[in-house]
């Protein structure tokens, strides 16, 4: 069933119910309002000829015997009332053929109790209702009642159909437009974007299949583009390898020890490649188990300064660091936070001149590790920053094969503070300088 239909017949089936119910309120009300009607209107006169039973039984021993003939003596023949056992039996009414009869089940509930000494002694009813003028009357009023209820629960229905027809298509044409946009999105079609038909949660539906879109294109197009840049990396090492192996398969000679060591190179280069993407994948995977323990930091950094201060000596550039603000501990895998220092200094190395300066600042702020490298290179280009932490991702002024690097070490240090539940962010000017700031959260903050 569409889900047009399901919702006008949820409608009218709620409306069908509702007016049921109404209906069966409507007449037990309908009866007990008669009831209290008939009762108010001979109220006076019950009461009063009440009184003249009461008084009769009760000289009369307790009995009711003789109340019969009751009418002849106190005047009752045109008092309008009727008299009852408990056991429904009339004892007492003005024509004398009901005498002795069963006062009808729908009558029965409507008497007056008569009491002595708070024991019920018979019931008195209204000889209207024994009229069948007066039934007659009552079940045509009944009918009409049930007339008036049937009709309005027929039109409320059909109002209620052309509503629910008109809101239910109101509600299922953004879901058809969805179902639209999913078959076209399963053939590769991704430009076409879903309506926004408003600001409920069938907009809010719509603008986040709209967000999912463009995010499975983004992805595959960045799947397509890591393709072909693997591709593009892998080839240089191995057309290397390639063509030296076939040059001298070609002149038949044995390898020499510099052929050797330039193949050993891109064999070294295409396996230090091959491990950063796996790195990478485990990485944005999720499958990379990170040893978070506290490290005391100035004595960490210690132990691997003296090769970033022999690397920047060979390079004739300057290395400037500052601990004083650091915490004395930080909290991160210890491998992993040495990787990520690593990854952002050497990249500052490649891409700072000689004369240069690269600066390290450590500082505590709040409970947060910040960790900062500053160079004063070439810097990055403003359409080029929100893309410096892509794989492969290289410009001609920033990110130049020549320069060294396989492309990947930007994207493994953002997936490696991620993973640490922290961020990294890079301001730069052209031909001024980059600054990357990596956060680290802190112990309490990791723990709680």
């Amino acid at each position: 069933m569409r889900l047009t239909s399901k919702i006008s017949l949820t409608l009218v089936i709620v409306v069908l119910v509702t007016g049921v119910l109404i209906g069966v309120l409507c007449m037990e009300n309908t009866n007990d309002a008669l009831d209290e009607y008939l009762y108010e209107t001979h109220e006076v006169m019950l009461n009063e000829w009440a009184r003249t039973f009461v008084t009769y039984y009760t000289y009369n021993g307790g009995s009711w015997n003789g109340v019969e003939n009751l009418g002849y003596i106190a005047n009752l023949q045109q008092s309008g009332v009727v008299l009852s056992n408990l056991n429904g039996r009339i004892l007492y009414h003005h024509d004398v053929d009901y005498i002795g009869r069963q006062v009808p089940q729908e009558i029965f509930s409507r008497g007056y109790i008569l009491r002595v000494d708070n024991q019920v002694i018979g019931i008195l009813y209204p000889a209207a209702l024994f009229s069948d003028t007066f039934m007659q009357l009552e079940q045509d009023f009944v009918k009409s009642t049930m007339g008036a209820v049937a009709k309005g629960v027929f039109f409320t229905s059909l109002f209620a159909i052309i509503i629910g027809m008109a809101l239910s298509i109101y509600i299922v044409q953004p879901v058809r437009e969805l179902t639209r946009a999913t078959k076209r999105m399963a053939k590769g079609n991704f430009e076409e974007p879903l309506p926004i038909y408003s600001t409920d949660e069938i907009g809010d539906l719509s603008r986040s299949f709209n967000s999912m879109a463009q995010e499975i294109e983004h992805g595959i197009e960045m799947r397509k583009q890591m393709m072909a840049d693997t591709s593009h990396e892998l080839r240089t090492p191995l057309t290397v390898l390639a063509s030296k192996l076939e040059f001298t398969l070609e002149q038949n000679r044995q390898l020499e020890t510099e052929d050797v060591v330039v193949l050993y190179d891109e064999v070294i280069r295409l396996k230090g490649l091959v491990n950063e993407l796996q790195d990478l994948s485990k990485l944005e995977a999720g499958h990379t188990m990170l040893d978070k323990t506290l490290i005391k930091f100035r004595d960490y950094f210690d132990d691997f300064n003296v090769l970033l201060e022999a690397e920047a000596e060979s390079r004739d550039q300057h290395l400037e660091v500052h601990l004083e603000d650091a915490p004395e501990y930080c909290y991160a895998d210890p491998k992993r936070l040495k990787q990520i220092i690593l990854n952002l200094v050497n990249n500052a190395f490649r891409y700072t001149p000689q004369g240069g300066t690269i600066t390290i600042v450590a500082k505590q702020e709040d409970n947060n590790f910040l960790f900062s490298v500053q160079d004063t290179g070439m810097g990055i280009a403003p359409e080029d920053v929100d893309k410096i932490f892509d794989r492969f991702y290289r410009t001609d002024r920033s990110r130049d094969r020549e320069s060294g690097g396989s492309g990947l070490g930007l994207a493994i240090t953002k997936a490696l503070v991620e993973a640490h539940g922290g961020w990294i962010k890079v301001s730069s000017k052209l031909n001024e300088g980059t600054t990357f700031t990596v956060m680290l959260p802190g112990w309490d903050d990791t723990v709680g």
